[in-house]
């Protein structure tokens, strides 16, 4: 058991109120109603960061400041619950390759090949593989309107959108052959049927069953109505409200919460930094996966245009300082979450505002400038 001195005790209190300070800076100097930070890094990281009792669970921060509802004024905490948007396509992805490592599919199978009903006009869907929707490079189109406004609870509405005439009526962008990266939520909310259809059950159940719970992640559903979003009263009390701008720049509550099953393989987990946590110290060691997963799991399958990444499977890949991190953006109205690990330094953070258009990303690569500095 390795015991701390004096010297390591006040360089981890330094570093804590420093991102304190950085945090509450940047609640002000963004303009925003609540923000939310989460990191962790292991014992044996390079960076030499341990505060822990024993000198055996590395770095561990947790902090909110702001509100969870700015218009009632409801302070933020850690364990509140933010909407997390496109972090659900990283379950997605890791569903898949649990399949995958099962036998149950190949990732260079068509997509007809395990839903033999699907159509689209273009007759080119018929090329379309696992592996290019896993990297958005299959050519598909986005969703155009994921009508929060008129939201869909039951266990049909994924199926019934996948077969709709947004789907069935869209022509690829380019041939699916040509590896070219566009984002497309369509794409993952197809894999969400794959997954169903592969497991038996519906895909919410899949990824509660076989990640939920395994990994102890009992603050996350995919199925956020159960929390009372549409209710008045019975809400989950730690459930933040989703905020935006109105035409003054004066933030105000958003009409609705980005919910809707229909969209649920794209955007609709709810969380907590605390479970992002655990989903992020999994995956560094490696506890989700196989080894060999999961370098097939980051290994780069396309340039993303305009910002310097790479698409992996499911995982965007990007440098910084010298560093290799994996991760993803959530974006949908009135939310923001940005979760990112670094391998080699056994560092994951994990970053939630509860506004529309909060700069997230650009919040967890200055923490990781303030940690690797």
């Amino acid at each position: 058991m390795r015991v701390k001195d004096e010297a390591e005790e006040e360089k981890m209190q330094i570093l804590k109120e420093k991102l304190d300070d950085f945090m509450n800076k940047a609640l002000v100097n963004y303009d925003l109603p609540g923000l939310a930070v989460g990191i962790r890094i292991g014992d044996s990281s390079k960076l030499g960061l341990d505060n822990s009792n024993d000198g055996n669970d590395g770095f561990v921060y947790h902090n909110a400041v702001g509100y969870q509802d700015l218009i009632d004024k409801k302070h933020l905490l850690p364990e509140h619950i933010f909407h997390m948007a496109s972090i659900t396509k990283l379950f997605v992805g890791t569903s898949i390759l649990q399949l995958w490592e099962r036998g149950l599919l190949s990732l260079d199978g068509r997509l007809v090949d395990y839903l033999p009903w699907f159509r689209m006009k273009d007759e080119r869907y018929q090329e379309i593989t696992i592996r290019q929707m896993l990297s958005h490079t299959a050519g598909l189109p986005d969703v155009k309107d994921y009508l929060w406004d008129k939201p869909e609870t039951d266990e049909g509405a994924l199926e019934r959108y996948v077969r709709s005439p947004e789907v069935k009526e869209a022509y690829l962008l380019w041939a699916p052959t040509e590896g070219r990266f566009s984002y497309s939520n369509i794409g993952y909310e197809i894999l969400g049927v794959v997954i169903a259809t592969i497991s038996g059950m519906p895909f919410e159940d899949y990824v509660r069953k076989y990640i939920f719970e395994p990994l102890g992640m009992k603050d996350s559903t995919l199925l956020s109505f159960e929390r009372g979003i549409y209710e008045e009263n019975g809400q989950d009390k730690n459930l933040c409200a989703p905020h935006e701008k109105d035409k003054e720049k004066r933030i105000v509550r958003s009409a609705h919460f980005p919910y809707n099953r229909a969209h649920g393989p794209s955007s609709t987990l709810t969380s907590n930094i605390g479970d992002l946590e655990k989903w992020g110290q999994a995956h560094l060691s490696q506890r989700v996966l196989k080894k060999e997963t999961y370098d097939l799991a980051w290994e780069k399958q396309a340039l993303v245009p305009n910002n310097g990444e790479f698409i992996c499977l499911s995982w965007f890949r990007r440098e910084q300082n010298g560093f290799v991190l994996y991760g993803h953006e959530g974006t949908d109205d009135g939310f923001r979450a940005s979760f990112w690990l670094c391998p080699e330094l056994q560092l994951s953070i994990a970053v939630c505002s509860n506004i529309s258009g909060s700069p997230v990303k650009k919040i967890n690569k200055q923490i990781f400038d303030l940690l690797t500095s």
